[in-house]
């Protein structure tokens, strides 16, 4: 090879780097990077509503058939199980957030601490991971549905032997 193509090359590939790059700062600069003041659109159905009617007509047999179907991909539901990506959820009801002293939690639902993963937090929790503690590791997007949440609830009763505190009127 000619050692002219060579530096012809070697400045095509700087001045493409260049560009790219005074392109990225001249864009940084004129378009802010700033959130909307409030959002565009809200989904439907993600709103967190009272979970207390709903466990009244819960069914813990359908909830089973949904933490199969949904959770233990993620999440172990024996007692004594080691944890999966998620911590094992047998005794989940009634427990402290984030309080599985075996598993690594994030800073997202450290923050939650001291907080009792009581019906109403479940179900809050189940709607939108994302929105119950930004930032969390979980990837489920929501269950809209109030009556698949308390079906989930309702089973997630029968892991555990941890007594549920009754519902508060105060936010968590």
């Amino acid at each position: 090879m000619d050692s002219m193509f060579l530096n012809r090359l070697g400045a095509a590939f700087l001045l493409s780097v260049a560009s790219l790059w005074v392109c990225s700062v001249a864009g940084s600069v004129l378009v802010p990077h700033t959130a909307p003041a409030r959002p565009a659109f809200s989904l439907p159905g993600l709103d967190n509503k009272p979970i207390a009617p709903f466990m009244a007509h819960a069914d813990a047999e359908r909830g089973d058939a949904l933490v199969h179907q949904i959770c233990t991909s993620c999440h172990a539901v024996n007692d004594g199980v080691s944890d999966g990506v998620g911590p094992n959820l047998s005794g989940v009801a009634g427990r402290s957030i984030a309080g599985f002293a075996s598993y690594s939690y994030s800073s997202a639902l450290k923050g939650q601490h001291g907080h009792i993963w009581s019906d109403q937090a479940l179900s809050d929790w189940l709607t939108s991971p994302a929105r119950f503690a930004p930032g969390t590791r979980m990837s489920l997007v929501g269950l809209p549905d109030p009556a698949q949440r308390a079906d989930i609830i309702a089973y997630l009763h029968t892991l555990g032997d941890t007594e549920v505190p009754a519902p508060s009127s105060e936010p968590r």
